[in-house]
């Protein structure tokens, strides 16, 4: 059953948006992807025939205008209002708002505009993410890799692949070229501004490829937020909820509200709209869904704008526009003096970041109640339908149940148990056997929670450094120029007051290495402390 399925999603206040690849691209609709299709004189049926035929040929612009367009002149024919809702869902990823963020926010630089593209891994760049340990030449001579490390081991003499002779008990060189795995991201172009020459970050990370793959691709990434967000992030996450809950997101909901006027009609969703639309994870050829079940989707997509605005509760603004220098300069002398160039205001502890947002927080626990009220209103229905067999009701009012504890325990800032088994027995109430863990929604809901000063040891409002040689201690103005790391110490009862249970009871306080030594680590503390 479809509810089911989704529950866990709805439950855990997660939905995301997959980019799945699909064989063949073509080209079809304006700059935004808006398509007209003939609709003259055509039935519902006759219109949705043709989205699927649209869909077989990779016209999924084509085919969402069909589904629209079936909408628009049969909106009481629930299959439209379903295919509809679901169609500009998947339609959100092309909106022109998603598409300036993707492109001017983030960097993808190539992301298209068109589901059609979209839809296709040709607007991915493989990156190369291992080695492929075992490679078979065109003459069809197979053998495994063998790093510089193993060399004189094997007793040979450079890295490559090598096939081994168990009669003669000897390996020959196939190749010295290293062959990789790779995996598809969206290409991340170097910024102009980055130094590539010998002796930088960039150079010895990703130029002279000893970092691969995700690894690689996350610090280009990084690279290029620091490059287009240079104040912080907190108007990207805002443009994030804009541009996700936009124009495709509201037509959506309208579809699902409408539908709700017809809440025993029920369908069965065509297995080619399933997959191309990669919905598999939440729906098969077989379910039979109407109102309760795509309303559940509604809930799920309002968790997560909630989820969005929770974690823009927290100021994630800080002026980065002064380390820029750490992709620019060459290490030594010249690195270090742009390092103490750095105004020790910009510095985290001593500015905003992650401190509270004011008035961000409330609009998420609001966005929660609503996403879990909406989600009840489907179970509420399915107990009392009688197209649902009994064993389906039983499950779905001990799901119900844990719903309005939620809400109350939202509503009062109390402790939320989570259950093994969320569709059997009564809803606990407090820790014990069969109880995986819970949280503290006062806490998860109060503004400020989780800044820095809660997070990690602090003194005046500045951190506490440890440094470590045997048993970690504390870094001062008399030892600090020994100082070979920096460590900050993360408060555990602060996280154990928020994740709750037996896994979090033994936590204690953990040293965190910044990854900050030497000379760094010196200049670092002088700027809180001198």
């Amino acid at each position: 059953m479809v509810v089911k399925k989704v529950s866990a999603v709805v439950f855990s206040a997660l939905l995301s948006f997959a980019f799945l690849s699909c064989s063949s691209e073509s080209n079809s609709g304006d700059e935004n992807g808006n398509v007209n299709v003939p609709t003259k004189g055509k039935s519902a049926d006759e219109l949705l025939k043709a989205a699927v035929a649209s869909l077989k040929e990779s016209h999924y612009d084509e085919a969402i205008a069909y589904y629209d367009a079936a909408y628009e002149n049969y909106p009481n024919d629930p299959r439209t209002a379903v295919y509809s809702a679901l169609a500009n869902l998947a339609k959100i990823s092309t909106d022109p708002k998603v598409l300036n963020l993707m492109r001017n926010r983030i960097g993808f630089s190539d992301y298209p505009n068109r589901l059609n593209a979209l839809f296709s891994d040709k607007w991915l760049k493989g990156y190369p993410e291992r080695i492929d340990y075992y490679y078979c030449n065109k003459n069809e001579q197979c053998g495994y890799w063998y790093d510089e490390d193993e060399l004189d081991y094997y007793d040979l003499s450079e890295a490559g692949y090598y096939r081994y002779d168990y009669n003669n008990r000897n390996y020959t060189l196939i190749s010295k070229t290293p062959k990789y795995d790779t995996i598809n991201l969206p290409e991340i172009k170097i910024p102009s501004w980055i130094n590539k020459s010998e002796g930088t970050l960039y150079e010895s990370s990703l130029l002279s490829g000893n970092i691969f793959g995700a690894d690689a691709w996350a610090i280009s990434l990084f690279a290029h937020l620091l490059d287009k967000n240079t104040n912080g992030l907190n108007d990207a996450l805002d443009e994030v909820t804009d541009a996700v809950f936009g124009a495709s997101y509201n037509t959506a909901m309208d579809r699902i509200n409408h539908l709700e006027k017809n809440k025993d009609a029920k369908i069965s969703l065509d297995p080619y709209f399933i997959e191309q639309l990669g919905l598999e994870d939440v729906f098969d050829e077989y379910d039979s869904i109407g109102w309760a079940e795509i309303n559940i989707v509604s809930a799920a997509t309002l968790a997560l704008k909630a989820s969005l605005e929770w974690v823009s509760s927290y100021n994630w603004n800080s002026d980065l526009s002064d380390f820029k220098f750490l992709w620019k300069a060459k290490s030594g002398d010249a690195f270090l003096d742009s390092l103490k160039k750095i105004d020790a205001k910009k510095l985290p502890f001593n500015s905003d970041l992650l401190k509270p947002r004011s008035g961000k927080m409330s609009l998420a626990k609001a966005d929660f109640i609503k996403a879990i009220q909406s989600a009840q209103g489907s179970y509420e229905y399915i107990k009392e339908s009688p197209l649902y067999p009994s064993k389906v009701k039983e499950s779905y009012s001990t799901i119900n149940t844990g719903m309005q504890k939620l809400i109350t325990a939202i509503n009062n800032g109390e402790k939320f148990w989570i259950p093994e088994d969320p569709t059997s027995g009564s809803w606990p109430v407090a820790d014990g056997e069969d109880v995986i863990g819970g949280i503290d929604l006062g806490n998860f809901f109060k503004e400020g929670y989780l800044s820095l000063n809660n997070l990690f040891e602090t003194e005046s409002g500045k951190p506490v450094f440890y440094t470590d040689d045997d048993d970690y201690y504390k870094v001062t103005a008399n030892n600090y120029a020994e100082v070979e790391e920096l460590y900050l110490k993360l408060k555990a009862n602060t996280i154990k007051a928020l994740i709750l249970g037996k896994e979090t009871e033994d936590i204690k306080d953990q040293y965190i290495n910044l990854g900050i030594t030497d000379d760094w680590a010196q200049i670092i503390f002088e700027k809180y402390y001198k």
